[in-house]
């Protein structure tokens, strides 16, 4: 079975960290750095910001941030969304002045498992597909 991706970060330092192969530890330590791994909410009270909402047309897949969309200013917002696939995965990177929305191609034979967001203030949040 394939293991969840592995996103670290440094909060004081603003620094996230994607590792590729290996890295499923709870600290990550590289440089003088110790990175603590982003752990992945599925569930909240007030998840109608944060949990990731998602469309599927055929191949293509929009992941919303939130059923109502997550507020994106600069001190609080979606700073990506990950879609994590049987192959690997895709990311997108957005800025506080766009709407908490990612499209996604999934090429043929590859198969969506789950959408992560990425919050500034309130972390990691995933939703199985």
């Amino acid at each position: 079975m394939k293991k969840e991706p592995s996103f670290y970060t440094d909060p004081e330092a603003g620094t996230i960290v994607q590792v590729i192969c290996g890295g499923h530890g709870e600290v990550l330590q590289n440089g003088g750095l110790n990175l603590r791994r982003l752990q992945s909410n599925d569930t909240e009270a007030a998840h109608e910001k944060h949990l990731p909402v998602v469309r599927r047309y055929k191949n293509a897949i929009r992941v919303e941030v939130g059923e109502v969309f997550h507020p994106m200013t600069p001190e609080h917002s979606i700073g990506f969304v990950y879609l994590e696939t049987e192959r690997g995965g895709q990311r997108v990177d957005l800025k506080p002045d766009e709407e908490p929305v990612a499209d996604f191609v999934v090429p043929e034979g590859d198969v969506p498992i789950a959408a992560y967001a990425y919050c500034n203030l309130h972390g990691f949040w995933r939703t199985e597909i």
